[in-house]
């Protein structure tokens, strides 16, 4: 039988030709685009929307070519169309990722913070009563020494004495959970 004859005959609903047609080129057509999108169980979807859609445009079809040829162009044009999409979601995906990682490392980055912050408060509340009344008043209320001292009763020397104290003891505790926290990183 002609392609011509075998085109109006599926033109004219003879699902007998159409079957034949279907059992006749969906193995060879499968391979086919099996060779472009590298995926057995993708080849054969994309075989079958090309029939599927042979099958439902079956009264407006016009090939000008041979049917062989209308339908491995059909095929490759698929896969290629399906190729495009997968890129273009592969580079959507890309791009999610990379926006993900980024906003995770801003994410740690803040937790850092927030707990470097909570074990400064945490070092600033075990100091001795004295060392934490003066640290706060200075660091946190803003006063000078001589205003700290003024306003306790004590020599400038000493609230200078406490503050530095208190410094020491901040930095070290500070620098123990600094290294634990670059260490936890690696």
């Amino acid at each position: 039988m002609g392609d011509q004859l075998i085109i109006e005959q599926i033109k004219n609903k003879n699902v007998k030709v159409f079957e034949s047609v279907f059992r006749e080129y969906f193995k060879v057509l499968t391979i086919y685009a099996k060779k472009y999108v590298q995926d057995l169980d993708t080849a054969q979807d994309i075989t079958q929307e090309v029939f599927i859609k042979l099958y439902e445009r079956k009264d407006e079809l016009i090939i000008h070519t041979s049917l062989k040829s209308f339908l491995y162009t059909s095929v490759k044009n698929r896969c290629l169309d399906h190729i495009k999409i997968h890129n273009i979601r592969q580079q959507h995906k890309d791009i999610i990722q990379k926006e993900s990682s980024i906003l995770v490392e801003e994410d740690d980055e803040e937790i850092g913070k927030t707990e470097l912050q909570e074990k400064i408060y945490k070092a600033i509340r075990a100091l001795p009563d004295q060392n934490q009344k003066i640290f706060i008043l200075s660091r946190f209320e803003g006063k000078t020494n001589q205003e700290i001292a003024d306003e306790l009763n004590i020599s400038k020397r000493t609230v200078e004495t406490h503050i530095s104290n208190a410094l020491k003891k901040i930095k070290s505790l500070v620098l123990f959970v600094f290294i634990i926290l670059i260490i936890s990183y690696l």
